[in-house]
């Protein structure tokens, strides 16, 4: 249908109306990846079921065996693996090693879970890492809400702690290619028959860079891998 519009009477302004900026899409939640490794399908539908009720954009994926779980580790990362400690092929203690050693979720949070609390097992699960232990029939829709939130917190500080690393790696990196590159035309610069500490401290001195009376040794300049700055102001 053609939309008709009145003409302006003569004389009168036509109305304006302020534009309206086109409204900001709003970004995607990130998906929350959930693994249940668990040989039961009526408990891992279940804890899926139950996981998918809670408050958050949660996908789970379901194993059933060790070759299916080690397939899913190779597939994506992870923010929270669940693990049975009963499994036909193995345990869990068993399966979360193949986790640290396999695929993108080396870090991620594990919670290991068993038909009927044992005491013994949830020793041993937390003394190997895992965030928690805990019954099967524990896990309604509140708890399993307090365990992803907690093991989105905990994956934050792994990533947070890896990223801090790999600078710190980086900036090593870079401050030993300045000590190479230092080196050399410290080498240059050298006066004419200098050499050693003596020759070191003369070079620094006839430049500038320490002060004449200065009686520190400064042959270690560019050795001491924690020094971040070569030269002091003075």
């Amino acid at each position: 249908m053609d939309v008709q519009t009145e003409p302006v009477p003569k004389g009168e302004q036509p109305v304006r109306f302020p534009d309206v900026a086109p409204r900001a899409e709003e970004p995607e939640a990130t998906t929350i990846e959930v693994l249940v490794l668990d040989d039961s399908r009526f408990d891992a539908m279940t804890l899926q079921r139950e996981c998918r009720s809670v408050d958050l954009p949660v996908r789970v994926t379901i194993a059933a065996d060790m070759t299916e779980f080690r397939r899913a580790l190779e597939e994506r990362h992870y923010h929270l693996v669940f693990i049975d400690y009963l499994l036909p092929d193995g345990d869990g203690l068993a399966a979360q090693h193949l986790l640290r050693s396999v695929g993108r979720s080396a870090d991620s949070p594990v919670v290991m879970i068993s038909g009927e609390a044992r005491l013994d097992v949830a020793v041993q699960a937390m003394k190997d890492g895992c965030i928690d232990y805990k019954a099967k029939d524990e896990l309604n829709r509140d708890m399993l809400k307090s365990l992803i939130l907690r093991a989105l917190e905990a994956g934050g500080r792994v990533a947070q702690a890896n990223l801090e690393a790999a600078l710190e790696a980086h900036r090593r990196e870079i401050v030993e290619t300045m000590r190479d590159l230092l080196r050399e035309e410290l080498n240059r610069l050298m006066p004419e028959g200098a050499q050693g500490r003596d020759g070191v401290k003369e070079m620094l001195q006839r430049h500038g860079l320490i002060p004449e009376e200065e009686e520190r040794d400064w042959s270690d300049l560019l050795d001491d891998a924690d020094r971040t700055f070569v030269f002091y102001k003075h």
